[in-house]
């Protein structure tokens, strides 16, 4: 009987594929392994999005390669793939095969029966549904429930069209089946994902928009959290908002990929808000819902940020007082129009991302010591990986993988169920807390 090893690299919603090739190799009679060194295939899906990522991917599949025993065989998958193709196949002979996501639903077949090529690509038209198995690997309790694949938007520094294609969003019907299958295995929250949420819908003319469907996933039977994330702030309307901070069940959780105040840059990012038009889309969740969480994303060094630039950025971050922020420095893509632009030098980017990090990590740390005396809903999550003699969960203010986490100190909250706790102590990004009820 045949085993995979399946080594998942990327954002969530890379995660949710990668679930869904678990299930489907799974549902074929293949067995899973843990340990690389038991399996016949090593599968790295990969993620293609910027540079770092690629050479996280490349050094990822170059250290399985060097370690397989005689008879193992690589399969390389998923956006690097699609992203580079042909001119990857013959930079990578050590891939035995090589897995566009436009043909990710083939891969049972493809494992079996690799083309001579070793290359398998085409356009990206499907996405996977909740027909198709999948076999999850988060939780307790919780799980992503991704929407659409692919992007409408032409951001000037990002690939992702290229890569994914157009917005492709599932249908009504098919987003709750799966839910509601979530929902009978036990989990209670579901983490709404796509390239992004706000656009859900908005090719289809036969069914809802996001406000219309977040109500109906907030009603499946079991499910206690409905978080949406990466809602593109060019498109987030008052309608929308209002279904996001008034529906039952869904968390006023708002996560923004802003990527800039200054308008010079907006510009030449291709985003169609001004700042201020940003500063006041934030003024409008918190008129709607003054505890709402925001979460940014914001993208230093891109072409047009001079110092002003840069000084008008810092002084939106205080302004706005982020309860979470990613950020990142700019990295030339190629065949982005962002690349082909002047930018400030690598060295000068990375100055003003820790610049940036050190101001908010002051304002994270605020946000949190006020939660102190607080009594938050918490996702349990049982022992801590790294510390099994420590509980440790989510408050519903902390996004799973990329927020802090909630270390209980004093009870043992069940994993997997939602419990009251009472906030003891806070960190620069992480909480303490004791369980209530």
């Amino acid at each position: 009987m045949a085993v995979f090893y399946l080594l998942n690299l990327g954002c969530a919603k890379n995660l949710v594929e990668g679930e869904h090739l678990a299930g489907m190799l799974l549902a074929e009679g293949w067995l899973a392994s843990e340990r690389p060194e038991a399996a016949d295939w090593l599968i790295v899906n990969t993620c293609g999005f910027i540079r770092p990522a690629v050479d996280e991917a490349i050094d990822n599949i170059l250290e399985l390669h060097d370690e397989r025993r005689p008879g193992q065989r690589l399969a390389v998958v998923g956006c690097l793939v699609g992203r580079y193709g042909r001119k990857l196949a013959r930079s990578l002979p050590e891939a035995d095969l090589l897995v566009a996501p436009g043909r990710l639903g083939d891969l049972p077949a493809l494992l079996a029966a690799p083309p001579a090529q070793r290359l398998a690509i085409a356009p990206p038209r499907a996405i996977f549904d909740a027909a198709t198995p999948r076999a999850l690997s988060t939780g307790p309790g919780w799980a992503y429930l991704r929407l659409s694949d692919g992007c409408r938007h032409r951001c000037h520094f990002c690939t992702i069209p290229a890569i994914r294609g157009p917005l492709r969003s599932r249908p009504a019907a098919d987003i709750l089946a799966e839910a509601e299958a979530l929902a009978q295995s036990g989990v209670v929250e579901l983490n709404l994902v796509a390239q992004d949420l706000s656009s859900y819908g908005h090719d289809r003319p036969d069914g809802p928009d996001l406000a219309a469907l977040l109500p109906q996933i907030a009603a499946v039977p079991g499910v206690a959290w409905v978080r949406p994330l990466y809602l593109h702030p060019d498109v987030l309307e008052t309608r929308l908002i209002r279904a996001i901070c008034q529906t039952p069940g869904v968390l006023p959780y708002f996560d923004l990929p802003l990527q800039h105040l200054a308008d010079p840059v907006l510009r030449a990012m291709g985003r169609r808000r001004t700042g201020a038009q940003l500063l006041a889309l934030i003024d409008e969740i918190r008129a709607m819902r003054p505890e709402a969480v925001l979460r940014g994303t914001l993208l230093v060094g891109h072409p047009g940020e001079g110092a002003a630039e840069f000084t008008r950025l810092m002084r939106g971050v205080e302004e706005i007082a982020f309860d979470h922020l990613g950020a990142f420095a700019f990295c030339p893509e190629p065949g982005s129009r962002s690349a082909r632009l002047p930018a400030p030098s690598p060295e000068l980017a990375q100055e003003r991302l820790e610049t940036l990090m050190a101001a908010q990590r002051a304002i994270s740390a605020g946000k949190l010591a006020a939660q102190v005396g607080q009594q938050l809903s918490l996702l349990a999550q049982g022992p801590h990986p790294d510390h099994p003699y420590v509980r440790w969960g989510r408050t519903w203010r902390q996004a799973p993988e990329v927020d802090g986490q909630t270390i209980v100190t004093d009870g043992d909250p069940a994993p997997g169920r939602i419990h009251l706790c009472r906030i003891s102590a806070s960190h620069d990004y992480d909480l303490e807390a004791v369980a209530v009820a």
